[in-house]
């Protein structure tokens, strides 16, 4: 991989494990910022989701169409199996899953990044979809810990790539409100007359991604949009 895609992404990493590997047992056990789920969920979630990338990209070095998830029960189901084990055993697999992905990613040969893969959601898609959706993954479920980091953390070039990406995901919905979004850049969501909702980039993003109730920012006088989630 190009040094440019590999740093920003180390460096996610780096912060997020080292967030993980100094929760205690009993942080482990207290809700994160997602409804229903504690760290270890959260912890848990990210480790298989990694190792699911590992996969992809090892499949791909095989000659094989790697698959991300059997389904989403199947997802579901290894994650709460997964939660019940002793803390320590989380916080040593997350860091292994991680690692291992990160040495998969910088072993890959670079004429099969293009290679395809097949995504949950998405379908099939070329495998070198597995660095910009880990490090989406990363950054947000280390705000979703809910142990110090914060949208504002997020690094200005992460935020300056995923907002456009997650405005598009909203205009392609019909239950997405119509609105710009004034920031650094001025984004557009929907067809109709839309109102301005202006604020940070990193406000914007948090908000657009679940993570934030839009306080900061600025829906200029009227009441903030509700935004459907993103599943």
């Amino acid at each position: 991989m190009d040094a440019p895609e590999w740093t920003p992404l180390a460096d996610s990493a780096g912060r997020f494990l080292g967030t993980a590997q100094a929760l205690t047992d009993d942080d482990l056990r207290a809700a994160s910022a997602l409804p229903g789920w504690t760290r270890a969920h959260v912890l848990t979630h990210v480790a298989r989701g990694v190792d699911a990338r590992t996969g992809l990209l090892r499949a791909a070095r095989a000659g094989r169409v790697g698959q991300q998830y059997p389904s989403e029960e199947a997802r579901a189901d290894a994650i709460e199996a997964g939660v019940r084990r002793p803390a320590a055993e989380i916080r040593a697999d997350v860091q292994r899953a991680v690692q291992e992905c990160l040495s998969a990613i910088g072993e890959h040969p670079r004429q099969l990044w293009d290679a395809p893969a097949l995504s949950l959601r998405q379908g099939r898609r070329p495998v070198r979809d597995v660095v910009p959706s880990l490090r989406i993954e990363l950054e947000y479920h280390h705000v979703d810990l809910a142990a110090g980091y914060q949208p504002a953390d997020w690094p200005d070039d992460f935020v300056a790539a995923c907002l456009p990406l997650l405005s598009a995901m909203m205009d392609s919905r019909a239950d997405a409100p119509s609105m710009t979004l004034v920031g650094p850049a001025t984004l557009r969501v929907g067809t109709i007359p839309p109102m301005d909702v202006t604020g940070p980039a990193a406000a914007l993003l948090a908000w657009l991604s679940g993570r934030s109730d839009g306080s900061g920012l600025n829906p200029g006088g009227a009441a903030l949009p509700v935004i459907p989630p993103m599943g």
